[in-house]
């Protein structure tokens, strides 16, 4: 029987040419987004997060609003990217906000803080606030339970609390322009969604990046509204291997050489999910280093046969898709 990890592999070359730096058809410089929108990032004061402000902001289209979300105790950091941010883009509004995705009541006051900054509606979320523990653990009988329900609590818990408190937003009437018909959330994920084995096969982060993966498919079946113009996009983001700080604190050795996308890669790649309403990407789980040529050529089988999420294997459905 094949195990798990060649999910992992089918997915990471489901296009024939992958990327570890923006394509051209991805670089945000020349990728603009068409009308202005209401932007909200998750976890924006570092590393992925920080290269997802940075994307954004050289897209967005003139009198934007672009809020970066981070920790009460990043504001050091986020202060530096909101200056970015603004430097790189000066026609657009960029507001720094606090929250702790693990609290309920945390959540729910950024809600209101986004409403109290005369934005009664968001066009765009992208959340990429995501932990892996202080260590790697491999065995379940090591490691310390109290790290594994911190991992959970942020990967899991966290996206049900910004689903729960700031899709209603997305999905709110009378918002400010169409957004070219864009209501989105964008889950940043990863193929450790899909691992059983191997050197970074960390129960505690993969079991709840697959929690994730699910919760970020409920919401595609709840709220994607499939063709119709009013539904909301939902989909989850592989961002590649990067050597942020996170990971160059807790990856293995021998995963190390592995750690080659840029940093950047994953914003271009939400930028360009942004650029348009894409229905059929609703559910499902995509990677920033795909070719997006190649992926739009795809589009017709994605959709017929129901690609790109997880399914049980079944005798006589040897056919159903891997991931």
């Amino acid at each position: 029987m094949p195990s798990q990890n060649s999910d992992a592999q089918q997915a990471s070359t489901f296009t024939p040419t992958t990327h570890t730096h923006p394509s051209p058809s991805l670089a945000p410089t020349t990728n603009k987004l068409a009308t202005p929108l209401t932007v909200c990032i998750i976890g924006a004061s570092r590393g992925i997060g920080a290269g997802i402000a940075s994307s954004y902001a050289r897209a967005l289209a003139p009198t934007s609003t672009l809020y970066l979300v981070a920790r009460p105790s990043s504001t050091t950091t986020l202060s530096a990217v909101q200056k970015t941010a603004q430097s790189l883009n000066p026609s657009i509004t960029v507001i720094p906000l606090y929250a702790d995705i693990t609290s309920a009541s945390s959540v729910a006051d950024l809600a209101s803080s986004i409403k109290q900054h005369g934005s009664p509606s968001l066009d765009v979320i992208v959340l990429n606030s995501g932990w892996a523990g202080p260590e790697v653990v491999l065995d379940m009988t090591k490691g310390k339970p109290g790290d594994f329900k911190d991992v959970f609590d942020i990967n899991a818990i966290g996206t049900f609390h910004v689903i729960h408190y700031l899709l209603p937003l997305v999905m709110a009437d009378g918002r400010d322009g169409d957004g070219g018909g864009v209501r989105q959330l964008i889950v940043v994920s990863s193929f450790a969604s899909l691992l059983t084995t191997g050197p970074i096969a960390n129960t505690a982060y993969c079991v709840s990046k697959m929690a994730q993966l699910r919760m970020v498919e409920f919401a595609g079946e709840q709220f994607g509204g499939g063709g119709d113009a009013g539904g909301v996009d939902c989909v989850c983001v592989h961002p590649g291997a990067v050597l942020t700080e996170q990971a160059d604190e807790t990856c293995p050795d021998v995963f190390r050489p592995y750690l080659t996308d840029d940093v950047e890669l994953c914003g271009a790649f939400c930028v360009w999910i942004s650029r348009e309403k894409r229905a059929w990407l609703n559910g499902r789980l995509l990677s920033a280093k795909w070719d997006v040529d190649e992926l739009v050529a795809k589009k017709d089988s994605i959709v017929e046969q129901d690609l790109l999420k997880m399914r049980l294997r079944m005798e006589g459905t040897s056919s159903l898709p891997a991931v």
